[in-house]
């Protein structure tokens, strides 16, 4: 495969890189913040997780979050800076942002809305900036650019799954989305499959639980044929990609399905949820077509659904081995913002962090807003040179 990391060419021997990366996801359950050392060598990247900070989010937050759709501008910026805020504060207390070369803020999607040109994180790169006193820079706001160029601005994380995770055939993040990548004549493909963890938790949540402990209530419960059928039919699974998902979707698409079925007959919480990871599986397998796949996301904690992913055959198709690979719990966790983390290293060396293959975008490029200065000064002329 062709390694498009850059226009620029960094040679040995490198220092490594430390990095703060954070990651917020449609989850809303906490703030992921995690201290990864990224290095070039002999032609190719490395990095792993220093550290892992999971920082649990109040209830006030998604609430927050959840009303920004419907208020008004100033609410939008009032948000914003204290959630930036917020973000400093949590990163301060559990390390010292100075001892990094720069720090990755990924942001809180709101809108996602990338056929209409738009796509909003809440995180101010600036606020966050400033928190540190202007002394570590910060890159933000990593999606508007791909969506201004014509892209999905989603999935991001396949360049990092591209350049530090090679080895596997696929990469598969399971998190309020189910997203993959894979290797492909030399290109990286990479889409949304399906709802996730956004679908199971609110399920859950009508038993009073905020998740499904390794998916014990779904394993406990029968598929819907009828419910099953109907989702995996749903349009957007028979759109090609580059494609992705947003809340916006679940609105408007997959919530009103199961709507329809609840008014017809009383669902039991257990068959729903056994029905969601059946849907989740089937489109899973469809998309990995077998082979190595990396799982992470907290998805991969929840014992029934990686359960179904080995176990389930897709209608129609040969029945190809799917080797899962669950690594450990640092990894499981942490890998989105790590990603990030590279992401925003790239950004930071000016170096192109997106393909268009990837999103659809008219062009590679350098996603995100940097404040600071970039890192290229912290190279030595000797150690750069352009092709």
């Amino acid at each position: 495969m062709k390694l498009k990391t850059t226009e620029l060419y960094i040679h040995g021997p490198n220092r490594p890189f430390r990095v703060l990366g954070t990651m917020s996801g449609t989850s809303m359950d906490a703030l992921d913040i995690v201290e990864a050392k990224f290095t070039f060598v002999d032609g190719h990247w490395e990095g792993y997780i220093e550290a892992l900070h999971e920082v649990p989010l109040a209830a006030s937050w998604p609430e927050r979050f959840n009303a920004l759709t419907r208020a008004r501008a100033v609410d939008w910026f009032e948000c914003e800076r204290e959630w930036s805020r917020w973000c400093a504060e949590q990163i301060a207390a559990c390390t010292d942002p100075r001892q990094f070369d720069l720090v990755a803020f990924s942001g809180q999607t709101i809108f996602h809305q990338p056929a209409q040109g738009y796509t909003a994180q809440l995180g101010s790169g600036a606020e966050l900036h400033a928190a540190f006193d202007a002394a570590v820079p910060v890159v933000s706001d990593l999606r508007s650019l791909d969506v201004a160029l014509g892209g999905q601005g989603a999935p991001l994380v396949p360049v990092a799954d591209a350049l530090l995770f090679g080895e596997f055939e696929a990469c598969l993040n399971l998190g309020g989305f189910s997203n993959i990548s894979m290797d492909h004549a030399g290109c990286r493909l990479a889409w949304d499959v399906s709802p996730c963890n956004l679908v199971l938790n609110n399920l859950a949540r009508r038993k009073g639980l905020p998740y499904d402990d390794s998916g014990r209530l779904a394993a406990s419960g029968r598929v819907i044929s009828k419910l099953l059928e109907d989702w995996i039919n749903l349009p957007y699974h028979k759109q090609s990609g580059p494609k992705s998902l947003g809340v916006e979707w679940l609105e408007h698409s997959f919530w009103p399905v199961l709507e329809q079925h609840e008014r017809n007959a009383s669902l039991a919480t257990e068959d729903l949820l056994a029905t969601a990871v059946a849907y989740i599986a089937i489109h899973v397998r469809l998309a990995a077509k077998g082979g190595k796949t990396l799982v992470t996301g907290g998805g991969a904690l929840n014992a029934e659904l990686v359960r179904r992913f080995e176990e389930t055959r897709p209608i129609g198709q040969v029945d190809v081995p799917f080797d899962v690979i669950v690594p450990d719990a640092l990894l499981i966790q942490g890998k989105e913002a790590f990603a990030f983390g590279f992401l925003g290293l790239l950004r930071w060396l000016e170096c192109d962090n997106v393909w268009p293959e990837v999103t659809g975008s008219s062009r590679g490029h350098m996603g995100g807003a940097l404040w600071g200065k970039n890192g290229l000064s912290s190279l030595s002329p000797n150690s750069m040179q352009r092709p």
